[in-house]
């Protein structure tokens, strides 16, 4: 079955604020600091805001051997290991440690999902006051972390969902950096059963031929790493492999928007909040 939907995000023309504003660093154009939505709903009833100076409510625990935020539904205890459904969260560079990254993990356990978001890079993310560094070495970085390394990771934890937490299905959510592991673990026997991505980088073609499960990508128009022949690229094949998946394309959204934007800007907030609730109907959809 095929599923394509499209969303292109219009209100008002804006006068928006140069990237500089943002902290924009050379090596890292399309990554920057922002703020986290301030109100969300579910599909079924509204919910308390998350803001970016709250803390987060969740717990860390290893799991699989990793370092892991844990986010728990309400009611549901802490301390209670099984549950049917599952969100796999895959962070952007940043990593869990990014108080946005716990905020957002946080928004989709009130949607009714337990969330296991692992520290993909051991404790040796990027910083946000690294993006302005000139020593900074983002290629450095990167080998330390290859894919290989990040692979073993999500396979662990998937892995140690099913067995510790008794999770029967599992959806993936990868923001910019995790996106690429969205798509490779949504192949075949990956673990995966369904997947959500938010601006996703460095996915080669053949990862997206790979993807066998729904998928669901919110795109951004100001987004780079995206352009729209990458967009078009990468429905052109998923049309071919006739898989289920959804598209959405948020106007004036840059790479980014939906984990850290500039909430003053009402349309990018809108885009925020919008790939939020792309994530959580599609999950309601496929994994619940």
């Amino acid at each position: 079955m095929r599923v394509q939907l499209q969303l292109l995000a219009f209100v008002a023309p804006l006068t928006f604020a140069s990237p500089e504003t943002y902290g924009y660093d050379p090596v890292l154009k399309h990554e920057h600091p922002g703020q986290l939505f301030n109100h969300v709903s579910s599909k079924s009833k509204c919910i308390g805001g998350v803001l970016t100076n709250t803390n987060s409510t969740g717990k860390y625990e290893t799991v699989g051997g990793t370092n892991t935020y844990l986010a728990y539904p309400p009611g549901k205890p802490k301390n209670e290991k099984k549950t049917d459904v599952a969100i796999l969260y895959l962070t952007d560079i940043f990593g869990t440690q990014l108080v946005n990254n716990r905020l957002l993990a946080d928004s989709l356990a009130l949607a009714g999902y337990f969330v296991v978001q692992p520290d993909l890079f051991n404790g040796d993310p990027i910083r946000v006051d690294q993006l302005g560094d000139p020593s900074f070495n983002i290629t450095e970085w990167s080998q330390r972390h290859p894919q290989a390394a990040i692979d073993a990771i999500v396979t662990s934890s998937i892995a140690a969902m099913k067995k510790d937490y008794g999770v029967k299905k599992i959806g993936g959510v990868g923001y910019c950096f995790g996106g690429k592991y969205v798509a490779r673990f949504l192949a075949p026997g990956k673990g995966l059963d369904a997947g959500f991505t938010a601006h996703p980088s460095n996915v080669v073609a053949d990862e997206w031929k790979g993807v066998a499960g729904p998928l669901s990508i919110a795109f951004g128009e100001l987004d780079a790493s995206s352009t729209p022949a990458q967009r078009a690229a990468a429905e052109a094949i998923f049309q071919s492999t006739n898989i289920t998946f959804q598209t959405n394309l948020y106007s004036n959204a840059e790479h980014g928007f939906a984990v850290r934007t500039n909430l003053t800007d009402p349309q990018k907030a809108f885009a925020q909040e919008s790939a939020y609730f792309q994530a959580v109907r599609w999950f309601d959809a496929w994994i619940k």
